[in-house]
C-alpha cells in the first residue's frame, strides 16, 4: 500500500463516519420527538402529585399551634409541634417533599416493576394522637355535626397517599402502600392519580434511548463499534460499484475497517485515533492549510475542513479506490493517465504536423 492510498482510505473512512453520524443524529432526533410527549406527561403528573402533598402539609402546619402536648397536627422527629406563620416557609426536610428537579431514578430502591419501592404502608399519626388535631375529629359516627370537620368517619383518601378514619378517640391515619400496585411494570386499571403517575414513568422508562456519544471521540468510537460506520461504508461502496454481487459490499467494507484498525483488540479506538490523526484542509488567515484533525480545536473549523475535504474529491470515488485494494496502478507508456496528458500528447502531434507542412512549403518554393 502506498501512503497515498492509505490516506485516501482514511479519508473515505472519515466520510463514512460523517454519514453514520448524520444518520445517528436523525435517529436521535426522531427518538426525541417520540419521548417528548411521554416525558411531558410524566413530569406533569409528578409535579401534580408533589403539589398535592405540599399543599396538604401546608394545611396541617397552618392548623397547628406549636405546643408539645396538644393543639397540633404535625410534629417533627422529636414529637415537637410544628407551626407556620408563612405559607412559603417550607424549611423542614422531614416533612416537606423534595421539589427540586432531579433526574429520574430507576434504581430498585425507588422504582420497580411492582411500584414505588419506598412507598410502604405505615402509621402516619403519633402515639396517643387522640383529639390533638381537630382535622381528624368526628364526635359522632352515626350522624352529621356542624362541630366536626369530617361528617363521616371514612376512611378518607387525602393527597392520594394517606387513608384517614376520623374519630374522637380512635383515629386512624395510614400511609397508602404504593410498592405493590403494578404487575410487570404496568397497572391495567389506572384509576388513581399515583397509578397514572406510575404508568407514565414506566412508559418513559421503556422508551428506547438513542445516544450518539458525549463528545467527538466518543461518537466516532461508538459509531464504529455498533457497526453504523460499516453499514454506511458498505452503502457507499455499493453506490460507487452498483454491479457488485450481493454481500460483496459488506465484505469489502469489513476489509477496509480491518486494514485501518491494524489490530484485533479495540477496533473502535484504533480507527478513531487514526481518523483524528488524518490531515484535512483547514482555513487559517484566509489560506488553506492541511492540518491534523485532532489539532483543530474549533468545532466550526473542523466542520469547514470536512466540507472542503468532501468537495475536493468525491467520497464515493475514494471508497471505490479503497475497495479495489488501495493500489495505484502504473500504466504503460503511450497510454496517458489523465486528460491533461492526453491533451499534451495531442498538442505535440499537432506541432509535428505543422512543422512538416512548413518544410514541404519551403522545398516547393526552392
Amino acid at each position: 500500500r502506498t501512503n497515498y492510498s492509505l490516506t485516501s482510505t482514511l479519508k473515505a473512512k472519515l466520510a463514512a463516519t460523517a454519514a453514520a453520524a448524520d444518520k445517528c443524529i436523525e435517529d436521535a432526533t426522531e427518538q426525541a420527538r417520540n419521548i417528548q410527549e411521554k416525558a411531558i406527561k410524566a413530569v406533569a403528573l409528578g409535579e401534580l402529585q408533589a403539589g398535592r402533598i405540599s399543599e396538604f402539609i401546608h394545611l396541617l402546619k397552618q392548623m397547628s399551634h406549636g405546643c408539645t402536648s396538644n393543639g397540633f397536627c404535625v410534629t417533627d422527629d422529636s414529637s415537637n409541634a410544628i407551626t407556620d406563620s408563612n405559607v412559603d416557609n417550607i424549611d423542614c426536610t422531614t416533612l416537606t417533599p423534595l421539589l427540586a428537579p432531579q433526574s429520574l431514578d430507576y434504581a430498585a430502591a425507588k422504582f420497580t416493576n411492582t411500584g414505588f419501592a419506598d412507598m410502604t404502608t405505615g402509621d402516619a399519626k403519633d402515639a396517643g394522637a387522640g383529639r390533638k388535631c381537630i382535622f381528624l375529629h368526628k364526635t359522632s359516627a352515626g350522624s352529621a355535626s356542624a362541630s366536626d370537620l369530617f361528617q363521616s368517619t371514612g376512611p378518607h383518601s387525602l393527597a392520594g397517599g394517606l387513608s384517614v378514619a376520623a374519630h374522637d378517640s380512635n383515629i386512624q391515619a395510614t400511609i397508602t402502600a404504593l410498592n405493590s400496585i403494578a404487575d410487570g411494570g404496568r397497572i391495567s386499571q389506572a384509576t388513581q392519580p399515583y397509578y397514572q403517575l406510575y404508568n407514565a414513568v414506566a412508559g418513559l422508562k421503556e422508551t428506547p434511548k438513542h445516544s450518539c456519544g458525549l463528545d467527538e471521540a466518543g461518537a466516532i468510537e461508538g459509531l464504529i463499534n455498533d457497526n453504523s460506520v460499516a453499514t454506511q461504508l458498505a452503502a457507499m461502496i455499493k453506490t460507487a460499484k452498483p454491479d457488485l454481487p450481493d454481500g460483496e459490499d459488506a465484505k469489502q467494507a469489513e476489509a477496509i475497517l480491518t486494514a485501518i484498525a491494524a489490530k484485533d483488540n479495540n477496533r473502535g479506538k484504533n480507527i478513531r485515533d487514526k481518523i483524528l490523526n488524518t490531515k484535512i484542509e483547514n482555513v487559517k488567515k484566509g489560506n488553506r492549510v492541511e492540518t491534523v484533525i485532532s489539532e483543530i480545536s474549533s468545532t466550526a473549523d473542523r466542520r469547514t475542513g470536512y466540507l472542503l475535504e468532501n468537495k475536493k474529491k468525491n467520497s464515493a470515488g475514494r471508497i471505490a479506490q479503497a475497495a479495489d485494494g488501495y493500489k495505484t496502478k502504473e500504466r504503460k507508456s503511450g497510454h496517458p493517465q489523465n486528460t491533461r496528458n492526453r491533451r499534451n500528447l495531442q498538442n505535440k502531434r499537432d506541432r509535428s504536423r505543422v512543422q512538416r507542412w512548413l518544410k514541404m512549403g519551403q522545398r516547393r518554393t526552392k
